[in-house]
């Protein structure tokens, strides 16, 4: 269920409210043997209902500048593990996740509406959160969530767009991030900063061109401590391009992805895969995709 009204106080000051709920009911059923890994021999049940809520207000400081705070009550229902391979301690289910948000922020439009920005600074509070984790070795390696006690996570969001002139556009964003789980650690899958930028060119002849970055900083690939230095992603920049020519309902696209060959990981495993001994776990990457170029045929009807 999900409802939202809005109130304005002025020509300049709005109110927005909205409230979601639902409920949720999963059972879990396992037993027996899967490939040589037991299997519990268990019956769960998870089910819950959960509410969230937003409160935003809005206000135009003048015409090209709006400035916004809100506060959200947000939820994630909680789930079942793959029952196949859980080590003792490892949860067959999880429970619920509440998250609390608050932002603030200004909007602006600059020379003219020549340049769009946003600036949104925001605070984020969570209790339970769900976090992935891993366990095990060999072929029984196997990813699971579980909830932790709570989390933090603060920072700072900015984008803007430039309309330079007839066809050429560019935009860019980068974004902040501080994590912090109940042990004073910092959360997996969380990059302290992330950016791209992008310029593009369309012609009213139909020709167009692009050429973006995209970049993040290093960050943890699961919250399991043990080994944690050994479970990060290495930190990334690449570039990407395309040039093409669209005519009526055809579009014909030439293209490039990681135009300089960066190497960096797609994801970072680290446990004993190696036969018969599992008693030395090691750095396992999978490396993310090299230099490509293609060509892209589109017609649509």
């Amino acid at each position: 269920l999900f409802g939202q009204i809005a109130h304005d106080f002025s020509d300049r000051t709005r109110l927005i409210v909205g409230l979601r709920a639902e409920y949720y009911d999963i059972e879990v059923e396992s037993s027996g043997l899967y490939y040589g890994s037991p299997l519990r021999d268990d019956t769960q049940d998870e089910d819950g209902t959960l509410w969230g809520g937003k409160i935003t207000l809005e206000h135009d400081l003048n015409e090209q500048h709006m400035t916004f705070g809100s506060i959200t009550r947000g939820y994630k229902a909680g789930g079942a593990n793959t029952a196949a391979f859980l080590e003792d301690g490892n949860p067959t289910t999880y429970d619920d996740e509440t998250l609390y948000n608050f932002e603030v922020g200004l909007r602006s439009e600059w020379f003219d509406a020549a340049v769009i920005s946003q600036v949104t600074a925001f605070y984020l509070y969570r209790d339970d959160p769900q976090l992935r984790a891993s366990s095990g070795d060999g072929g029984f390696f196997n990813y699971f969530t579980s909830n932790g006690d709570e989390a933090e996570h603060y920072g700072l969001e900015a984008e803007a767009t430039w309309y330079i002139s007839r066809g050429w556009t560019a935009s860019a964003g980068i974004g902040l991030l501080e994590t912090e789980n109940d042990d004073n650690d910092d959360l997996a899958n969380a990059p302290a900063y992330t950016f791209n930028a992008q310029l593009n060119y369309q012609a009213e002849n139909g020709f167009f061109a692009g050429l973006e970055a995209r970049g993040s900083d290093e960050y943890y690939e699961s919250n399991n401590p043990d080994n944690r230095s050994q479970r990060v992603r290495n930190s990334f920049v690449t570039f990407n391009g395309s040039i093409g020519y669209k005519h009526e309902n055809w579009t014909f696209t030439v293209w490039g992805k990681n135009l300089f060959d960066e190497e960096y990981e797609k994801r970072v495993f680290f446990f004993a895969n190696e036969a018969p001994n599992f008693d030395a776990p090691k750095r396992f990457e999978d490396p993310a995709d090299p230099q490509q170029f293609g060509a892209t045929v589109n017609y649509r009807w």
